[in-house]
């Protein structure tokens, strides 16, 4: 059986706390999503995929990152959880469906989020598929997340606001952790993160 693995960026969020588009906020010398869609295009991901509601974002991706598939998400406002349906909706319609073995969800708001740790992530996904593999830090759980298969029927059945973690909170036996920096997992939730990550910028 083959282990591929697809990306989903979710790149749809109303960024309230943060008071305007996050996503598209300068962060160093380009826009912060950009962080995520050149890692995500530079991991061994057999399909990458972004789902989105903007258009500055969807033009980006068409013009540098051609291989990444755009889903377009007509529905924002049922949360995060339409984000996750999206993508692996759009995985199950692709031809080679039967190969893939896991999904793994990222936010576009980590702009520390290292290669290596990704790449740590992808291959302790490898040496045990079927369970849930995450990025943790030694006080908290975090993104991005792989997923297998046996749980997108779980995934695609969330509502609202409710991310994949409510599914791995259900099944703590499958949660396999990979331990990264706490830069790396920190998001730009407020306008003060955003001051105080690009001072970290490597």
């Amino acid at each position: 059986m083959e282990r591929r693995i697809a990306v989903v960026l979710m790149a749809s969020g109303y960024s309230e706390r943060f008071g305007s588009n996050k996503l598209l906020e300068p962060f160093g010398n380009r826009c912060l999503f950009t962080y995520a869609v050149d890692l995500a295009c530079a991991s061994d991901a057999a399909m990458k995929i972004i789902v989105t509601r903007y258009e500055p974002i969807k033009h980006y991706v068409k013009e540098n990152a051609p291989k990444m598939d755009i889903v377009w998400n007509a529905h924002p406002e049922r949360g995060i959880s339409e984000s996750i349906y999206l993508g692996i909706r759009h995985l199950r319609q692709s031809k080679d469906y039967e190969k893939y073995a896991g999904c793994c969800f990222m936010v576009c708001d980590q702009p520390l989020l290292q290669k290596q740790s990704l790449q740590k992530l992808f291959e302790s996904f490898y040496r045990n598929p079927e369970g849930i593999h995450m990025c943790v830090t030694k006080e908290r759980e975090g993104n991005p997340v792989i997923f297998p298969k046996i749980l997108f029927e779980e995934l695609m059945a969330l509502e609202g606001d409710k991310g994949g973690k409510r599914i791995a909170k259900e099944h703590p036996e499958m949660i396999y952790k990979v331990y990264v920096t706490e830069q790396e997992l920190s998001d730009m939730d407020y306008q003060e993160d955003k001051i105080n990550l690009e001072k970290n910028i490597i």
